[in-house]
């Protein structure tokens, strides 16, 4: 016989898939499996983006850092000496916010009309780094400019050692930067070596070329 049932109530439904069925559409606990599955991923997108914004951060660092310093060395009209140019890297460290190692070079090069090619008036490289070559200067014509007769550029080298907060994904790399300006107040920024010693200069200063202009 069939079970008899109010107007107003229906007839008890039965199950059509029993404890199966049942446990399928259990939603208890989903949060945290959800939370188990995803925050793995969530975690490493975090620590990319921090190692990322960190790399950026020190890169554009140290390239407003040798703009500053090249700059600021353009616009002596005194000679320069060893001292100041390790000063110079202090300077550097400091604008650098540097934890790491870095180094720094300073170079004035101009173009020998004779020889056709970028040469090297003097060069230094502070904390017993090691100067510039004319010939290692001439692997990087593509990167220098064109230089008037009887005018230099002042290269400003630096370097610094990156190491990441989080060493897994980007890794140690070096940041190398490369700029060349031209002296504001004088054809060439003067190196002396030491008091007394012979300064540095170009073939047309010293008269051995006529250059003009």
């Amino acid at each position: 016989m069939k079970a008899r049932t109010s107007d107003n109530q229906p007839a008890p439904q039965i199950p059509r898939h029993g404890a199966l069925g049942q446990w399928l559409r259990d939603t208890r606990g989903a949060l945290a499996i959800e939370a188990v599955l995803v925050l793995p991923a969530l975690l490493a997108a975090f620590m990319a983006l921090l190692i990322f914004y960190d790399a950026f951060r020190t890169q554009k660092v140290n390239v407003s850092a040798a703009y500053t310093l090249s700059d600021l060395i353009s616009r002596q009209v005194a000679p320069v000496t060893p001292n100041y140019l390790e000063g110079l890297h202090n300077v550097y460290d400091y604008i650098s916010r540097s934890n790491h190692a870095t180094s720094l070079r300073v170079s004035s090069v101009y173009w020998n009309v004779i020889d056709e090619e970028y040469q090297v008036v003097w060069s230094y490289a502070t904390r017993g780094g090691i100067p510039l070559s004319t010939a290692r200067l001439n692997e990087s014509v593509d990167r220098l400019p064109v230089i008037p007769r009887a005018d230099t550029a002042i290269l400003m080298e630096t370097e610094m050692h990156y190491v990441p907060p989080v060493t897994d994904g980007l890794g140690e790399r070096i940041f190398a930067h490369f700029v060349v300006t031209r002296p504001r107040f004088a054809p060439q920024i003067v190196f002396e070596p030491s008091t007394g010693t012979q300064i540095a200069l170009t073939p047309c200063q010293h008269g051995h070329v006529v250059c003009g202009w």
